[in-house]
């Protein structure tokens, strides 16, 4: 955007000094490559693509990242994957890149190069090639350790596709220890010789593994085994000499894995936590001295470190997608009352996160980041939800954790070019002041009590307590954990303190007493050093300093929109339909803009069945409010008909026949027009969508010298009017259905303008989700209806729900009514030779019901009616399952319908891929 110049002008220097460091463990310099900047969504993130070929990044920054800007976070971290992904595509074989175009590289890459590697890599270089990255960030190393110690190594599989019973660390995680391991083992340019491999023989099957095991004899489930079996030798040794400190387990023991995180003591014998689990939503919960506890509140979508308390008021930032924009979005700040349920909400002006209210609960600080990325502290009135105060340092600092010392002043941590500080502003000055110029690390959840400075820092490698007097500027620490802690909170009376400590199971509740013969000066403590972080940087030619960029000024243009709409960019030798992942026979060309908002794809598609070929185009434009889809395909059509021939004697008499089949053809002309307007109404914990719809549908059927008389010819058209709205609660990553939601599609059809008139026919059709009986179980109800009005023999389609095992049959007039109960049976994890991996099996019981109405036709007029009964009852077997390690879960099955009228049983095969998880 144009109001972003000086930022884009910065990242483009950053880019270029990246370029000159980050290619060098891949022995590779890559080709020009687009970047699109998002300056005003809520989302934290960057993403590499190449069909087309582009980098995206979102650069509003969140209370997590690591010491280091956020633009140059993603500036080496993206990077790494463009270098990536060019190095496979200029090895690969020009044959692949003639056939297919971008997408054969993208094909090859997502193929053969498993996630953990993808990721891992490019965490290693942002490690490497910085004195900060996610490689020294405990929180982020932690979950391994934790695991290896209390459970054990998991086997590949699980570790690499994940788990539902179970939590995994993802694949950054993975890939780090995986990636940085081999590195610190077999050299820097150990990954570059698996690309060069790989890109040169894609042809050959399993070739990554092939790659790896000739470089270092293992492939990459025996290299994941030798890795973390060696991990975890070292760190049961640590774990066997750590002592741990007098302690309370607060929390109760819960089946699955559960967090307890952002703590505060309501009173002395009750904390409020904020609770995340495997089986159960986002909520706020209390717990007493008993250690029970009690649902307080479900909130919407929480960013990250932004949840704080005052007294018996919890305050959070919470964050709201645009209407209908996909990269924007909105946050606001919500303020709850433990007590008596009231709520207050404050909209700042621009994404705000770490909300902190004021000791005279008059105002609320947050960390503010505008579209330009100006970074401000923002101080509003709670009540007018007025903007009283914004304070930002002279050199564009990022904040964190803000919190009040008093109404005058606020401490807060802010990120310089030297690391994270501890850092004191004068509200009414603007004034800043160092509290302690020392490396602590990562800094977090900051409390003030009476004199002193509570907070968390990864001084010591592991994320642990520590308290700055205000005074003299003393630091002690007050707890080191065994695997990593935070969200320390001081009791009233200041004599104990609950804090989160992190297990193989999840963050728990810990209370500690507070004695002051447990505390450590800051002087006796050992600061960290990350040996493999440490050991990825002396493989490379050094370490980035991005404080000192060059001062060119790169010449600035405006981008076009409407010159740039059509950028074909793959080809195939087959038609691919990508949006229903089809591919027949034909040939297709696709076309999408750097701005995502136009897509094209042009081919033509040959039918096996009925031997006849058409020529399509497609193309949707979703860069206006109402997206519009238009698609035209013309070519040949056929069937067959039954003829009948008879052969008479001289008396007329018929004394021989035969039946055959005959085909036909005919010429047939489509085109559709459709124009949707989505919006996404989601607030809170409900997931919402409205959608307007509207499209026109033509049919042109003209015949040939083989086409009967009888088959129509002319246009057929219609026009459909549909209203869609969906509300689900949020799932939990063990629930099979959402514990309520809703979904109602309404439309009506009618063919006004054809030369056939179709009718009309009115639709609408509904569920309903409910919870179970246990937990996770999940109840879904639908009911559907349609009426038609029929013009002679020509009708619309019938577009509700059959009961299950039925086929269609022409009607009216139809009622359907469907139950579903649907559960998780159990969770064997079972592996298959790399072939699948079984994570979890369910059980659907169900029963389906339909009355219909119809008319019964001779020679094309109505003789009579008919009113039908059918219905289905039996049982679905489901497994979520992944197959040959892709990373697309996929629900496979069957299912057993039994149909009373018919006295039969009926078998169908289910399978459904879930491509959206990519």
């Amino acid at each position: 955007p144009d109001y972003y110049e000086k930022e884009a002008q910065k990242l483009a220097l950053v880019m270029e000094k990246v370029y000159e460091y980050i290619s060098n463990s891949l022995q590779h310099k890559p080709k020009k490559i687009s970047i699109l900047l998002h300056t005003q969504t809520v989302k934290s993130n960057g993403l590499v693509a190449w069909a087309p070929k582009r980098s995206e990044f979102y650069t509003t920054p969140h209370q997590g990242i690591y010491s280091q800007d956020w633009m140059q976070q993603l500036a080496i971290h993206e990077f790494r994957h463009v270098v990536q992904i060019d190095k496979i595509d200029s090895e690969l074989p020009k044959i692949i890149k003639i056939l297919l175009g971008e997408q054969g590289t993208v094909g090859v890459f997502g193929i053969y190069f498993p996630w953990w590697f993808i990721e891992g890599d490019a965490v290693v270089s942002e490690t490497a090639l910085s004195k900060s990255g996610r490689g020294r960030f405990p929180s982020f190393l932690m979950e391994h350790k934790a695991q290896l110690v209390e459970k054990g190594v998991y086997k590949y599989d699980k570790a690499y596709n994940g788990s539902v019973k179970d939590y995994v660390p993802n694949q950054y995680k993975l890939g780090y220890y995986l990636v940085g391991a081999t590195r610190q083992k077999y050299g820097a340019l150990i990954w570059d010789s698996v690309l060069d491999r790989v890109g040169k023989k894609p042809f050959s099957l399993n070739i990554f593994n092939k790659s790896l095991k000739k470089i270092t004899g293992f492939n990459k489930v025996n290299l994941y085994d030798s890795v973390f079996d060696s991990l975890q030798n070292v760190w049961i040794v640590q774990d066997k000499i750590f002592s741990t400190s007098p302690s309370k387990t607060l929390s109760p023991k819960n089946k699955f894995y559960s967090n307890y995180n952002f703590n505060h003591w309501l009173n002395d014998s009750t904390i409020v936590s904020y609770k995340t689990a495997l089986n159960k939503t986002p909520t706020f919960v209390t717990i007493n001295n008993l250690g029970e506890e009690s649902k307080l509140f479900k909130p919407g979508i929480v960013f990250g470190e932004s949840i704080n308390y005052r007294s018996d008021w919890i305050v959070w930032s919470e964050q709201i997608p645009s209407l209908r924009w996909s990269h924007s979005g909105k946050s606001f700040i919500q303020l709850y009352n433990i007590i008596t349920s009231k709520k207050n909400k404050v909209i700042p002006e621009f994404t705000a996160f770490a909300p902190a209210i004021s000791p005279n609960f008059k105002r609320v600080v947050v960390v503010e980041t505008d579209f330009s990325s100006n970074y401000y502290l923002s101080v509003y009135n709670i009540a007018s939800g007025e903007l009283l105060k914004k304070i930002q340092t002279e050199n564009n600092n990022y904040f964190f954790s803000p919190e009040w010392l008093n109404e005058k002043e606020l401490v807060a941590v802010v990120l310089f070019n030297e690391g994270k500080r501890l850092v004191k502003f004068n509200l009414e000055t603007g004034k800043m002041n160092l509290l302690i110029d020392e490396d602590l690390g990562e800094i977090k959840n900051l409390e003030v009590v009476n004199n002193q400075l509570f907070f968390t820092s990864s001084y010591t490698g592991k994320n642990g307590i520590f308290v700055l007097n205000l005074t003299d500027k003393s630091i002690q620490q007050i707890y080191e954990p065994r695997f990593g802690s935070e969200s320390a909170a001081l009791s009233p009376n200041s004599t104990k303190m609950v804090l989160s400590d992190y297990t193989a199971e999840g963050f728990r509740l810990l209370e500690i007493p507070l004695n002051k013969g447990d505390l450590h000066s800051l002087n006796t403590i050992r600061k960290h050093n990350y040996k493999l972080a440490d050991d990825m940087a002396k493989q490379e030619s050094g370490v980035l300093d991005l404080s000192v960029l060059d001062t060119i000024e790169y010449e600035s243009k405006n981008y076009s929109k409407a010159a740039h709409l059509f950028n074909f960019h793959s080809w195939a030798p087959a038609s691919v339909d990508a949006s229903l992942y089809e591919i027949t026979p034909g040939v297709s060309f696709m076309s999408q803009n750097k701005l995502g908002t136009s897509l094209t794809t042009l081919g033509y598609e040959w039918d096996v069945t009925e031997k006849a070929g058409k020529v399509y185009g497609k193309y949707t434009f979703k860069g206006w409010y109402p997206v519009f889809d238009i698609e035209l395909n013309t070519g040949n059509r056929a069937s067959e008909y039954m003829l009948i021939e008879q052969q008479t004697n001289k008396s007329g008499q018929v004394i021989q026949q035969d039946t055959s089949l005959q085909r036909f053809t005919w010429k047939q002309t489509n085109f559709k027009f459709n124009m949707k307007i989505p919006f996404n109404l989601s607030k809170g914990k409900f997931n919402r969508l409205l959608q307007t719809e509207m499209s026109n549908d033509i049919s042109l059927y003209k015949h040939d010298e083989s086409t009967p008389d009888q088959f129509s010819e002319g246009n057929f058209q219609s026009l459909t009017y549909r209203l869609y709205y969906q509300q689900f609660l949020r799932q939990s990553t063990q629930d099979v259905y959402p514990n309520f939601g809703v979904v109602t599609d309404v439309s009506f059809h009618h063919s006004p303008f054809s030369d056939t008139n179709l009718g009309n026919m009115i639709l609408a059709q509904s569920y309903l989700f409910l919870p179970g009986i246990q937990g996770n179980h999940g109840m879904r109800f639908y009911a559907g209806f349609h009426n038609k009005q029929p013009s002679g023999n020509h009708s619309f389609s019938d577009a509700i729900r059959y009961p299950r095992g039925w086929g269609k049959i022409n009607s009216n007039e139809m009622q359907s009514f469907a139950f579903d109960y649907k559960l998780p049976l159990f969770y064997p994890e079972w592996s298959f030779a790399g072939l699948a991996y079984l994570k979890r099996v369910n059980a659907s019981l169900f029963t389906d019901y339909a009355n219909l109405k119809g008319n019964y036709y001779e020679n094309g007029h109505v003789v009579g009616t008919y009113t039908s009964y059918i219905s289905s009852y039996g049982i679905e077997l489901t497994g979520d399952a992944h197959f040959l390690r892709f990373y697309a879960p996929v629900e496979i099955g069957f299912r057993a319908s039994y149909l009373p009228e018919m006295k039969k049983t009926y078998f169908d095969f289910l399978l459904s891929i879930d491509f959206n998880s990519l």
